[in-house]
């Protein structure tokens, strides 16, 4: 009996050394999720898309990025195409620094004068998560920010 009780423990040792170690995080592999249409509506016309990639049952980059119906990326707009103080040229970066840094989408940080976009890209997140299959790009539902 003694063995029995010995032998059971180990067996959980190990299971919590496998859990512990990342194995049951995202398979290796490249995601992508999108806002869905309504989304766009609420927001301008602009789509936002979130593409990570995990290696090891972790990110290790990310590419966070809003495009509207004429395919103008918020990245390489001007003032005049999206007249917003802090450029999205600025801001967008750092959400994919918060992204990679943070690993799960419960972490990601805001980034100051980007809260809309930065929630958008932990949806996402969220969204790939859940829903995520590597090489597919999934639509997710984003609520609207008013």
């Amino acid at each position: 009996m003694k063995k029995l009780v010995l032998g059971l423990c180990a067996v959980c040792l190990a299971m919590a050394l496998v859990a512990c170690s990342g194995g049951g995080g995202m398979a290796d592999g490249t995601y992508t999720a999108k806002s869905d249409e309504a989304f766009a509506a609420d927001n301008h016309g602009w789509t936002d898309q979130l593409t990570v990639t995990y290696q090891g049952g972790k990110i290790t980059s990310a590419s966070y990025e809003s495009v509207n119906a004429e395919g103008l990326m918020k990245s390489q707009a001007t003032f005049e195409q999206y007249p917003m103080e802090y450029s999205p040229s600025e801001w967008i970066p750092l959400i994919n620094s918060n992204v990679v840094a943070a690993g799960t989408s419960a972490k990601v940080d805001n980034v100051s004068g980007a809260t809309n976009a930065s929630d958008s890209a932990k949806a996402l997140l969220a969204g790939i998560e859940k829903d995520g299959k590597a090489g597919e790009t999934i639509t997710v539902q984003i609520p609207a920010t008013k």
